[in-house]
């Protein structure tokens, strides 16, 4: 107890020691006026060097890039980039730089003087820089620099550091503008790390007020942007200028394009192969963009990410003399073809890890979801990024929304950098539907020939012996069937090629709705064994609770005040729900039958009467009026009238569900071996966006709604399309009116 009691006595004895000294400590610090003042921390030169500089730029280059803006913002005329084996001159001719500028702002972290624009003259600059960390690119170079810099009418300073101590001097510098010297270079500079330098800059500058030069090895260059003026034919094929106008929710789409030949205008009458002009009202193109967003919060956001031009250009790169002939392209090999990609401009320079080389715009990833070749019938055609290149220009303070990175190597992938990815991607496809419709047009003239006759072959084939009697003109022929024969058999192996990678794009599509649908299929076998239980036990609880003498007491109008309390209510609506469960169970075995698949005559008006009263037994407020003949009988099978019906009926539905009651009228007339039909709703009609185009509803992927997966209309298309079957003409305004014909081939 003694042991325990001198234990307990020391502790008390160390926290009152420690109170006092915490005491005195706080009554010096008020005695000398230190609490309640502001603090300020202090940070280490070199660490600064080493955070700012070594670490915030990823390679050499940008911060070579970011001395070029310094002198770009002092309104130089030029730059000089002189480099030595071990050291690195920036000479240019701008403002330049006083002792009260190098102590006030740069040496001042995080501080600029720097405005939106800076004018010399009548030259009028948008200032690239803002952030008053870019200086530190000199500590990326090199551990040591060396500073000269005059200000008009000021005195030439000097200013010296190693990223340890920072010396300010005066300098003998006489002419305005800066020199620096940077020695200890950090990285070895061999020729093909300047030429790489070289590209770089001619990639990330766009503009020509200043002309940069590059030395090395005694050989002056001048870095000229590497996008000039574009030439149809020498750069690219395509050109697609995009224009976008925040206040009016606008794009603007020109296209001028010289990538067929004259014969092309042969099989494309009505589509001018030369140049096009679009626009799109942007709000009705992305309605549907986010569910949680309103008409007016759309509107709002495509306000906030500003205006903005582009220009890209489209080539194929090499063609092979097949396709040539094939389109009818008309350049098969481009002497300066741009490949560099899609680069993202602010005002004169890029913005960093948007040079082009970064798929910032996912072609890959939309090929990849619709690899669809041009010639495609139904898929959806998507640019390649290896096909495109060119230069999206955004401005400082009209898409302030687009803001840098701390570290300035990319930009916030916030909510109006995705909206202006789609506002981009959206003018895109603008190009891709106007080149797939002339491709299309095109390639109707390589449809398959019918076989030649092949008299002297058949010939020899029923009497080989007389193979030997063959007069001389006789064998000139049988030569020459021969060569036909030989080039419909290379034709014919290439037709086979090209449809299995038609059905291969269509077979992975569709591939993955169909393992959903036999998941569903499975759960619905499993429940449809349970189906009994689904009807009747609804009755089943009612009973138990008469027998037990409470259904009286949960069917009183007190009980019955709440609606989850109302038992009874519950009861009712569990069993209206059950009983649609089985019907769509029902529906969905019966139609995955493998009877439905088999090629049979078709009794084309009970075949419809029974899709008329599955719809308007799972959906009472639709009404589906059938205009039709009794005696049709069709050559087809089942599956493909489901299949065309579910979808168009699904299409209404879905773009209806707000409605009380949806009129759908179906006119079928049998014309020869084919069937046309007529399909109509008098809902809404089709999104603003499908009206100057409503053809457009038949590529896949397109949907005006948010989790839409935008493939019922396609499906449509090739259903109709493989019997031989066509589209005829789609209508969407005041309801909805969708006329086709549907063949018997299967």
């Amino acid at each position: 107890m003694k042991k325990k009691s001198t234990a307990k006595l020391c502790r008390k004895r160390v926290e009152i020691t420690i109170k006092i000294c915490y005491d005195i400590d706080v009554l010096i610090l008020s005695v000398r006026g230190l609490f309640m003042k502001k603090l300020e921390y202090s940070i280490e030169d070199r660490t600064i060097a080493e955070i700012l500089g070594v670490q915030n730029f990823t390679n050499a280059e940008s911060a070579v890039l970011e001395l070029v803006k310094n002198a770009f913002d002092a309104c130089a005329k030029e730059i000089f980039i002189t480099i030595h084996p071990n050291e690195m001159i920036f000479e240019d001719n701008g403002t330049g730089m006083s002792a009260q500028t190098i102590i006030q702002n740069w040496m001042h972290i995080g501080k600029s003087d720097k405005d939106y624009t800076v004018t010399d003259g009548k030259d009028v600059r948008v200032l690239a820089g803002s952030k008053g960390v870019g200086r530190f690119a000199l500590a990326r170079l090199g551990s040591e620099v060396e500073l000269h810099s005059k200000m008009q009418g000021k005195e030439s300073i000097l200013w010296q550091t190693d990223w340890n101590v920072s010396t300010l001097d005066r300098s003998d510098r006489s002419e305005n503008g800066t020199r620096i010297v940077i020695r200890d270079l950090r990285d070895h500079w061999t020729p093909a790390k300047v030429r790489n330098l070289q590209y770089f800059l001619s990639r990330t500058y766009n503009d020509d007020v200043m002309k940069i030069w590059l030395e090395y090895q005694g050989t002056r260059t001048e870095v000229k942007k590497y996008f000039q003026d574009f030439t149809l034919g020498v750069h690219g094929v395509s050109i697609i200028r995009l224009d976008y106008s925040a206040k009016k929710q606008i794009m603007t789409c020109k296209i001028e394009s010289d990538e067929f030949k004259e014969e092309a205008m042969r099989y494309c009458p009505e589509i001018n192969l030369k140049k096009v002009l679009l626009q799109l009202n942007m709000v009705d193109e992305l309605i549907g963009y986010s569910d949680d967003m309103t008409q007016d919060d759309l509107t709002a956001a495509l306000k906030r990410v500003g205006s903005f031009h582009a220009e890209l250009y489209f080539s194929l790169k090499n063609p092979s003399s097949v396709d040539a002939d094939k389109f009818l392209y008309k350049y098969r090999f481009l002497n300066n073809r741009y490949e560099q990609g899609v680069i993202l401009y602010r005002n004169s320079f890029s913005i960093s890890s948007y040079e082009g080389k970064k798929d910032w715009l996912g072609f890959g990833a939309r090929s990849r979801m619709s690899p669809a070749a041009a010639s495609h019938p139904t898929g959806s055609w998507r640019v390649r990024e290896n096909q495109i290149s060119g230069k999206v220009v955004i401005d400082k303070r009209e898409n302030c929304d687009l803001r840098d990175l701390a570290n300035r190597q990319g930009l916030e992938e916030n909510d109006s950098y995705k909206l202006f990815i789609q506002l981009i991607l959206s003018g895109i496809q603008c190009f891709e539907r106007y080149r797939q419709n002339i491709i299309r047009h095109i390639n109707k003239k390589n449809a398959p020939e019918e076989p030649a006759s092949l008299k002297i072959i058949e010939k020899v084939l029923k009497s080989p012996e007389s193979l030997t009697a063959l007069t001389l003109p006789e064998q000139g022929t049988f030569l020459a069937e021969l060569k036909t024969l030989q080039k419909e058999n290379k034709e014919s192996r290439r037709q086979m090629s090209e449809q299995e990678e038609h059905y291969r794009y269509d077979i992975r599509l569709l591939n993955l709705f169909a393992t959903s649908g036999l998941k569903a299929t499975s759960i619905a076998h499993d429940m449809y064994n349970n189906r009994n239980s689904l009807d009747e036990n609804v009755n089943y609880i009612i009973s138990a609770l008469k027998q037990y003498e409470l259904w009286d007491i949960v069917d009183s109008e007190e009980n019955k005040r709440y609606i989850h309390r109302n038992i009874p209510g519950l009861l009712a609506k569990n069993q209206r729900l059950n009983k649609k469960m089985v019907n769509f169970m029902t529906v969905l075995l019966s139609e995955s039958e493998k009877e439905q698949f088999n090629p049979e005559e078709i009794d084309v008006y009970k075949l419809m009467t029974e899709i008329k009263n599955v719809w308007e037994k799972d959906y009472a407020w639709i009404r589906i009026d059938l205009d039709m003949e009794k005696d049709i009988i069709h050559k087809s099978a089942k599956d493909i009238f489901w299949v065309i019906f579910d979808n168009l009926i699904l299409n209404s539905v879905q773009q209806n569900d707000y409605r009380n009651g949806l009129d759908i009228y179906i006119r079928i007339i049998q014309q020869g071996r084919q069937l046309q039909i007529e399909y109509s709703d008098n809902g809404a009609g089709l999104p603003p966006k499908y009206i100057l185009d409503p053809m457009r509803i038949l590529e896949v992927h397109e949907t005006s709604r948010k989790n839409g997966h935008g493939i019922g209309m396609w499906i449509v298309n090739n259903t109709v399309r493989n019997t031989a079957g066509e589209i005829l003409n789609i209508d969407g305004n005041k309801g909805f009116k969708f006329l086709f014909t549907l063949g018997d081939k299967l």
